[in-house]
């Protein structure tokens, strides 16, 4: 079995591949269970097209990728340059909803979302709102390079409210939710957000940090409960 890495470096590649040396890690560790289970893939933002080379040699051709790229008609010729039927493309604007909601209607769950687009944060923001509901149960959804919601030029900066970065930090929240609202809180506050992070807390099993990239793996929540070692639970 190919090593992402090994895929990435490759020499006799047809398209070519830009990513930060630290992602190749990240991708082995969330994408290799996915081995032998013909997954469906999404990416959004293509560039030279070579992420979807490398996501169909990993997958040594059984997987179906489906790709997504902003105004940039030579995108729509990655699946002819790399002669593969499994590959699909299509332009759209992922800080679009209508586009979403459209682009939606005729495809299966996805089991990895690769974010990669503009990397402005309101883009970001709509395509994982419009999106993680189609990922599938004990799928990855993952958004990278995130050191963009710093910039100015990227409408970022650091604190900034309505940056991908500020939004994610729903998601630790999510994770605890049955805390934030356990009877024994004193107080008793509910977030004004509460029902988006309910929804969110039914399908969020971990959020996980790098530089540049968050992580999260879809699962429907099991609420926690506390167990002795003589508690027939846990055998």
């Amino acid at each position: 079995m190919k090593t992402i890495k090994e895929c990435f470096y490759k020499k006799n590649k047809k398209l070519i591949a830009s990513k930060w040396d630290h992602y190749l890690d990240i991708y082995e560790q969330y994408l290799s269970k996915f081995h032998n289970k013909q997954p469906t893939i999404l990416e959004v933002g293509l560039n030279r097209g070579g992420s979807l080379e490398m996501w169909n040699d990993y997958f040594e051709g059984n997987c179906t990728i489906y790709g997504v790229d902003y105004k940039k008609e030579s995108c729509l010729d990655i699946p002819k340059k790399l002669n593969a039927e499994n590959i699909h493309v299509e332009l759209g604007d992922q800080s679009d909803r209508k586009f979403w909601q459209s682009y939606l209607k005729n495809k299966p769950q996805f089991d990895i979302v690769i974010e990669d687009g503009g990397h402005i944060p309101i883009q970001q923001i709509v395509t994982f709102e419009e999106t993680f509901g189609n990922v599938s149960q004990n799928g990855v959804y993952i958004c990278e390079d995130l050191h963009t919601n710093y910039w100015p030029k990227f409408d970022g900066g650091y604190g900034h409210g309505d940056t991908f970065i500020e939004y994610s930090k729903n998601f630790i929240d999510a994770l605890h939710i049955t805390h934030i609202l356990d009877e024994k809180s004193k107080p008793l506050k509910q977030p004004e957000n509460i029902n988006e992070l309910k929804k969110l807390a039914d399908m969020i099993k971990s959020v996980s940090y790098y530089d540049s990239v968050v992580v999260l793996e879809k699962a429907k929540k099991v609420n926690p409960y506390v167990v002795d070692s003589n508690d027939g639970r846990n055998k």
